[in-house]
């Protein structure tokens, strides 16, 4: 009589079958797995009527590198998922400026006059190494006189005309002054330290300029950095300056940074923004949602959200005074309405003043920088 010849296990069958779907789905290797485990215990115990040994086993080995596949992939999505929660989540507090060093201090700069009305000012550069707010340069301006210890108030001013993602370098005093910024407040009576910004761009043709010029200052805290060193100076080299009396200024750019300024330094008398860009993920909306732009400005949506006034309004322990124009096609004049009232609603002490005409920087040269000097003097 012939032998019989052994039938092929179903169960074998689907597992291998399943082991090969399931190199890319979970479910199928769970399944390729329990039918291979089955198929093998029935070809086992059938006393040669069954086959397909070898198939389950090729089924059980695909399955379980199916599951490890599966098991990898899955903990790669968590730890992202974790990691885009964590950089969500940072996005919304202040930036750690005090895990920054403050840089040595030098000394007073040499002062030369400037305009005609007794002003002094003077370049100074910190030179302490190459990391955030370790290299930049800072002009004093100081009124005329011989002012007594802890007589005068003190503004201190960044320069304009950034985009949000990089700095504004100074250099030594030269043919770029900002004096038409700085000089009202010392022809006023007031100390000025006017200071760079980490992260200028060198090139404005060359990408990778521009992203060398964005991490410098993000990890300048977006120019707080830089800010809390030119407080830190007046603290240590200007004895002539009331410490309590301390005021941060700007206008555009330099006005967002003010605000962002007095957001996390609690040592600042009050902030002053002229036509700022208080909602900087508003301001960089098109650029935020560029596809790729993650590879030209890494995590630059949540480096927008952290480095915006808005994000902090609820961090405002000092008053702030605001100036807009109405005809401000650069920055519209309702988007400092609102940061007023954002402030107000969380309870911020704010002084807003609208001007009817003139555009985004005249008024501020004209009825900005007097007002802010009259509100700096009626605090």
């Amino acid at each position: 009589m012939r032998p019989t010849r052994p039938q092929t296990s179903g169960l074998c069958v689907a597992s291998l079958v399943l082991g090969i779907f399931g190199l890319c789905s979970g479910l199928t290797a769970v399944l390729a797995v329990i039918f291979g485990h089955l198929g093998l215990s029935k070809v086992k115990s059938s006393g040669g009527r069954l086959a397909g040994g070898g198939m389950a086993v090729a089924g059980l080995v695909m399955g379980y590198f199916g599951l490890l596949v599966v098991g990898i992939f899955v903990a790669i999505m968590f730890a992202a998922g974790r990691s885009v929660e964590k950089k969500q989540a940072e996005a919304g507090k202040l930036f750690d400026v005090a895990s920054v060093p403050v840089p040595a201090m030098p000394d007073l700069p040499e002062f030369e006059p400037v305009g005609d009305k007794g002003v002094r000012v003077g370049a100074v550069e910190i030179s302490d190494g190459v990391g955030p707010g370790e290299s930049m340069w800072m002009w004093i301006y100081l009124p005329p006189g011989d002012p007594a210890p802890g007589s005068l108030s003190a503004v201190l001013v960044a320069p304009a005309g950034t985009n949000l993602l990089s700095g504004s370098d100074l250099g030594p005093l030269g043919v770029d002054d900002y004096h038409d910024e700085c000089l009202p407040y010392a022809e006023a009576g007031m100390a000025v330290v006017f200071y760079s910004i980490d992260g200028e761009v060198e090139d404005e043709e060359d990408d990778g300029s521009h992203r060398l010029g964005y991490e410098a200052f993000r990890d300048a805290c977006a120019g707080v950095v830089n800010g809390r060193n030119a407080l830190e100076y007046v603290f240590k080299r200007m004895p002539e300056v009331d410490t309590t009396r301390i005021y941060s200024a700007g206008h555009s750019s330099a006005g967002t940074l003010s605000l962002l300024f007095g957001a996390h330094e609690p040592r600042l008398a009050g902030s002053i923004a002229y036509a700022p860009a208080a909602d900087v993920v508003d301001r960089l909306q098109e650029l935020i949602d560029t596809p790729l732009v993650n590879s030209a400005f890494p995590q630059v949506k949540h480096f927008a959200k952290r480095s915006s006034p808005m994000t902090h309004v609820a961090e405002f322990s000092r008053p702030v005074f605001l100036f807009h124009a109405e005809d401000d096609e650069n920055v519209p004049a309702e988007k400092t309405e609102e940061f007023a009232s954002a402030l107000k609603a969380a309870g911020a002490d704010v002084t807003l003043r609208i001007s009817e005409e003139g555009g985004h920087y005249v008024p501020m040269i004209t009825e900005g920088i007097p007002a802010g000097i009259e509100w700096i003097r009626a605090q």
